[in-house]
């Protein structure tokens, strides 16, 4: 491969901590979710469309927003639900519920199963309390933007959190609802530990799913890798169903042994062995390229050095903007040549050989 020098579209990295942008952030989130505290509290509330697939960035989010629900109402939700779930059943359900959205990047045209099945409740439950977690908001195609506006237009108490300025100018100009600026809720998961010891230099993890921009695998040096974080670990629905069976039947306690609870206890089960997954193969590399908003966050959390590129509708560097996200150790670069060269400098700074 042929060695690049580090240009002046790499954003250098800023003098604040990992640590001063992740308390920050937590301390934003909490400022956002404050008046929304008393109806979450009023009663019983239900957390939906729960992400149920390989990858890590959406269980994070997840894992952040249990993890700020516990911490400020110390409990879980009443009801669970992803978006293969009956709609019938799920508005049934819902009756005298607090209706939570799971917050992520599939608000608009891009993932359409979540974003129907969102769209859906919202227009079945007119009369409930409403809150959407941190949503980016891109649609391919603005015509269909009217259409969401019609479906949201009935919901009387409606509560849209967004993670970036774009975000927050189409929702703002095309709903009739309230939107607020608020980060992503991986980060009120607060500091994490690595999880094993780095084996090696460089990690490209790039996106290869259609938010992707086609960064193709290259004949990277010895110590380098590039992968994904879609593919869940074999047998891992099977396991967690397992050990959520044998925890309600050793627990004794009839409230555990619920539908509910097992429900409960599967799905986050399954977030938190995700999250897990994606920190052990972060906690690989000295050093991480991406194009993924979570490997970026993940990364801030774990203090770990790296330099992120944009997904096709900037989505990274649009979260980035509205919350200062960069630290003393991540960078931004505009192409992929400009990431590795940014690379192979820190590497050279850290005093790493490269075969």
């Amino acid at each position: 491969m042929t060695s690049l020098t580090p240009t002046a579209t790499v954003a250098p990295a800023t003098a604040q901590t990992h640590l001063q942008v992740i308390s920050r952030l937590q301390g934003l989130i909490d400022q956002v979710l404050a008046p929304s505290l008393p109806a979450l509290r009023a009663g019983p509330y239900g957390l939906m469309d729960m992400p149920d697939h390989g990858n890590v960035g959406d269980s994070a989010i997840w894992a952040g927003e249990i993890a700020w629900l516990r911490k400020n109402l110390g409990s879980d939700p009443a009801m669970i639900t992803d978006h293969r779930d009956p709609l019938d059943q799920v508005n049934r359900d819902l009756a005298g519920k607090t209706v939570l959205l799971h917050g992520g990047g599939n608000f608009g045209d891009i993932w359409t199963e979540n974003n129907d099945f969102r769209e859906a409740i919202i227009a079945a439950n007119p009369d409930s309390t409403i809150i959407s977690f941190p949503q980016s908001i891109h649609y391919d195609n603005p015509a269909n933007i009217a259409k969401t506006a019609r479906n949201l237009r009935a919901a009387k108490s409606l509560r849209l959190l967004v993670r970036d300025h774009e975000s927050h100018a189409l929702a703002t100009q095309a709903f009739d609802c309230e939107v607020t600026l608020c980060p992503d809720m991986a980060f009120a998961m607060g500091p994490l530990q690595r999880v094993g010891t780095p084996d090696l230099n460089v990690l490209l993890l790039m996106r290869t799913d259609k938010e992707g921009v086609g960064h193709l695998s290259q004949d990277w040096p010895k110590g380098w890798e590039q992968a994904d974080w879609l593919d869940d670990t074999p047998n891992l629905e099977r396991d967690v169903l397992r050990d959520s069976r044998i925890k309600a039947v050793m627990s004794l306690s009839p409230a555990r042994m619920s539908r509910i609870a097992r429900r409960n206890y599967y799905y986050n089960q399954l977030a938190e062995r995700r999250v897990t997954r994606g920190l052990k193969q972060l906690s690989r590399a000295r050093f991480v390229i991406t194009d993924r908003l979570h490997v970026h966050i993940l990364s801030t959390l774990l203090g770990l050095p790296h330099c992120f590129l944009d997904n096709h509708y900037g989505k990274i560097s649009r979260f980035s903007a509205a919350f200062s996200t960069r630290w003393s150790d991540s960078y931004q670069a505009k192409t992929l040549p400009e990431a590795v060269a940014c690379a192979q400098a820190w590497l050279e700074r850290a005093g790493t050989v490269q075969s």
